[in-house]
This record gives structure tokens, sequence and C-alpha cells, in this order.
């Protein structure tokens, strides 16, 4: 059974070594889960031809699709993290992965792919695609945005070399021959999920903590010893003073007083203490009536009820933090009183449907331009290649200290923006290869420096948190645009409007990002 025993990376392993083992699983995964998310235009046109349905309908399976990636991300870094090594995860993914594909190829009507596309295809990118990004980030440290930047590269290399293969796929064996064969990429990441190693970034930091803790524990049983010992001596001398009280009185007391949870007999005490002790005759008089209206029937009673009334309320005091406990295991909440971190994820809404779904939307848009099907892989082959370049060139440029990532990130922006909002003047493939050009070249950006931004703007221990929200914030985004833009097409007939969108979405998402150097200060 020595096979299941698998080797931990300690912390000399970041930035070196191992590292680069994983940087290449982590390449690979976004090259089949970004690569079929950026061929969704192609099977967008195959869908349309086959149930015969409208755009509104199949808009909204990418928008169900981003709302179902948003609930399980929170759901997986949440509670999968704490049960399940990244290994574990992304090897599950394939499995989801097939089962998706497997779907879609023998879905009976459209609606289905609502599960199929949008559930399972959801589902199975976040079990891969969550884990490999906390891998980046754990595993690198001085080189991460450089490590970032190479792993997006494989979802270009993805969207590059995909639509091609998809496309050939198409022509020989048809929709449902060619979702078979796309099932079967997904059980690639059973070697990637081995590939990615457990790494422990504080061996020495917990060896530390735990000499400390072993200290402070010994620090705290000595101090609690002597309390002990000074609580018997306090002990002793209160027994001693309740038998003075009532040996004066004519009373003969042979009952047990419990102190402390221990009972102590009052018949064996010293008689010389007895008579050397002087009681008053007032003090035996109350010592008698708070005797008696201590014992007393109604006492007891409200004592009861009070007690019943304290086990109900502590009852409820504990389901009341069982569910706060679990919502903050699922999300820290204290990370919207840090003004960046707000900041950021308004920048992610606004900015990340338009640089995600324009790709998607390209296809559609060329088949109401008149261009045929070859014409429009070539048009996909053309954006992707851009990503490619413009992701790569990142590599080089995203941990240059001369020029803040934040900065990169607005101009970035603002000009995909631009682009978006001159979609009227694109009517021939000339015209919309150069859409597709500059649109992945400047939407990629957000992609490369996203997760580097969150490290930047609330530090790698919560990079995890901050991944979750990002995500949740990413789709619901995705979600509503991808549904404006289809119920826009319905009724104008057009995509322009759609895009129109977008571009003034992304302008005020640049603007937004500009006020983190305010907040800063």
């Amino acid at each position: 059974m020595t096979i299941f025993n698998f080797r931990k990376s300690s912390s000399a392993s970041v930035d070196r070594g191992w590292a680069w083992i994983v940087l290449l699983a982590c390449f690979l995964e976004y090259f089949i889960i970004l690569g079929m998310f950026k061929s969704f235009g192609l099977f967008f046109v195959q869908y349309q031809k086959k149930y015969a349905t409208s755009a509104s309908i199949l808009s909204m399976v990418l928008s169900v699709q981003t709302i179902v990636a948003s609930v399980s991300s929170i759901i997986i870094m949440g509670i999968g993290t704490r049960y399940l090594t990244e290994r574990t995860m992304v090897m599950c993914a394939a499995i989801i992965g097939l089962a998706c594909q497997l779907g879609n190829a023998y879905a009976p009507f459209a609606e289905f792919l609502f599960f199929t596309h949008s559930a399972l295809f959801a589902i199975s990118a976040m079990f891969a695609h969550l884990p490999s990004m906390l891998m980046v980030g754990k595993y690198f440290e001085k080189h991460r945005g450089m490590a970032n930047a190479i792993a997006n590269v494989g979802g270009s290399f993805g969207g590059l070399a995909l639509p091609f293969l998809l496309t050939f796929l198409f022509s020989e064996y048809g929709l449902e021959g060619t979702l078979t064969i796309a099932g079967g990429l997904y059980l690639h990441f059973l070697p990637i999920g081995l590939l990615m190693r457990p790494i422990d970034r504080e061996q020495t930091t917990k060896k530390e903590n735990k000499n400390k803790e072993h200290d402070k524990i010994s620090d705290i049983t000595d101090h609690n010893e002597c309390l002990i010992s000074n609580d018997k001596e306090n002990n002793l001398n209160i027994e001693y003073d309740i038998r003075n009280t009532f040996t004066g009185s004519k009373h003969s007391l042979h009952s047990l007083v419990k102190l402390n949870g221990k009972s102590h007999s009052l018949t064996n005490i010293d008689s010389t203490h007895i008579r050397n002790s002087k009681i008053q005759s007032v003090e035996l008089c109350g010592s008698s009536m708070n005797l008696a209206s201590t014992v007393s029937l109604d006492m007891i009673n409200t004592a009861k009820s009070k007690n019943q009334m304290d086990s109900a309320s502590s009852k409820y005091n504990e389901e009341r933090n069982c569910c706060i406990q679990f919502l903050f295991v699922l999300f820290d909440f204290s990370l919207f009183k840090d003004a960046k971190f707000v900041i950021l994820m308004m920048f992610s809404f606004l900015v990340a449907a338009g640089c995600t779904i324009p790709v998607t939307y390209i296809a559609p848009f060329a088949k109401d331009k008149g261009l045929e099907t070859d014409m429009i892989g070539y048009l996909l082959t053309i954006s992707a290649a851009s990503d490619l370049f413009g992701r790569t060139l990142f590599i080089f440029i995203s941990d240059n200290k001369k020029i803040q990532r934040c900065h990169m990130m607005t101009i970035a922006i603002m000009a995909n923006g631009i682009v978006c909002l001159m979609a009227s003047f694109y009517n021939d493939f000339v015209t919309l290869a150069v859409f597709g050009i500059l649109q992945a070249s400047f939407g990629g950006t957000y992609y490369s420096l996203i997760n580097v931004l969150i490290v930047d703007f609330i530090g790698l221990e919560n990079l995890s948190h901050g991944l979750v929200m990002g995500t949740v914030t990413r789709g619901t985004s995705i979600a509503i645009t991808s549904t404006l833009v289809g119920f826009i097409r319905d009724k104008t007939g057009s995509y322009v409007g759609g895009f129109y969108l977008m571009g003034v979405c992304l302008i005020l998402g640049g603007f937004l990002l500009l006020l983190k150097p305010f907040i800063s200060k």
C-alpha cells in the first residue's frame, strides 16, 4: 500500500524544482477548460442547427453555467479544500467532465443542456480550475505574475488548437461524435491531478508554533495548579467559618456542605476552635433566616424555571453559532471591511463579462453577417492566436516593477471597452478579424492579472477567499450580461447592442480601478 503514500513538497520548492512541474500541470488544465469554454461559439451554432432554438435560450445555458460555477466555487473552496486535496479535486473533474460531454452528445432537447452543459460543465471546471489557481499561488512567490501568465497561455493555446480540432471533428463525426471525443479530453485530468503534489509552506513555522503552544500549556498548567491549591486552602477556611457560625445555635447540623463540586463534612472540626470562636446572636438569627429562605419551595421552582430558560437559550445560541461558523467556513466576510477588496470585486463584476463572452458571440455575430462555417472557424483561430500573443507578452511584463499591475489592467480594460463600442463597424471578415485580434489581446489581460491582483490587494493568506468571491462576481456578471445580450439579439436582430453594453461596463470598470491609490492612502 505504499503506492498511496504520496510525497509532499516543502517550502524549498517555492519558485523552483517541482513548482515548474505543477505549472506544467496547470498549463494543461487551462488548455482543456479554457479551450473548451472558448469553443462554445462553435457548439452554439451546432446546437441552434440541431434543436432549432433561439439565441436567448442558448445564452441562458451560458448564464446558468456561470451561476452554477459561482455557487459551486463557494462550496469547493469553503468545504472541499478542507477535506480534499487539490490533487483529488482535479481528478474528480475528469469523471464529471466526461459525464458532461456524453450528456451533451445525447441530449434529447435543448433544455436538457441546462443540466449537462450548464451544471456538469461548471462543476467540472471549478473542480479543476480553482485548485490549479491555488497551486500556482502556493508554489510561486517571486515569479507569481509570470507563472499565472504562463498558465493562462495554456488557455490561449487551447482556444487556438481546439477550434481547428472541433471543426474537423464536426465534418467527420457530427455533433454527437465530436462531443464524445471531447469527453475523452477530460480524462487527461487524471494524470494532471497526480502531478499536483501538495505543498506545506509553513513547516518550520508550525514547529515553532507547536513549541510556543507547549510552553504556554505548561505555564497554564502550573498556574492552574497554584489556583487549585489556593482554592483548597480557601475551602478549608470557609468550612471553619461555617462551623463556627452554627456551633452556638441549638441546632445540631450534621449535613454536608458542597464547595466547588466536593462534599466536606462539618462534624470533624476541632472543639478547641469552637470554644475560642465568638459569635453574636444577631449573626445566629441572620444565619437561620437565610437558611430558611434558601430552602423555600418558591425559590426552588424559580431556579428550575430559570435553568430551563437558560438551557433553551444556550441551545439557540449554539445553533446560531453553528450557522455563523459554517458561513465563515465558506467565506471570510471580514474582507468586506477592506475597501481595496470591495473595489476589486466591483471592478471584476463590471469587466468580467466584457473580457469573457465576446469570443463566444463572435461566431454567431459573424453568422449574422453572412460568413460561412469555415470562415468562422478561421476567425476564432485568429482571435485565439491574438489572445495567445497578449498573454505571452504578460509573461515578461507582469512582474515588472516599473509599472504597477493595476495600471496595466486599467489601460487594457478601457482599450477593450473602446473596441466593443465600435461593434457597428464590423461587417466583413477583415473587420471581424481586427475585432477578434484587439478584443482577445486586451481582454486576456483580465485573466492574466486578476489572481495576482487579489494577492496584491489582500495578501496570499486570503487568496482562497479572494478566488471564491472573484469567481462569484465574475459568474454573476457573465450570467446577467449573456442573458441580456441574447435578449437584445432577439429584440433587435443584432448583437451590436450587446457589445455596446459590454463596452460601457468595461470603461466604467477601468475608471473604478483608478480609485485604488486614493483608497490606499
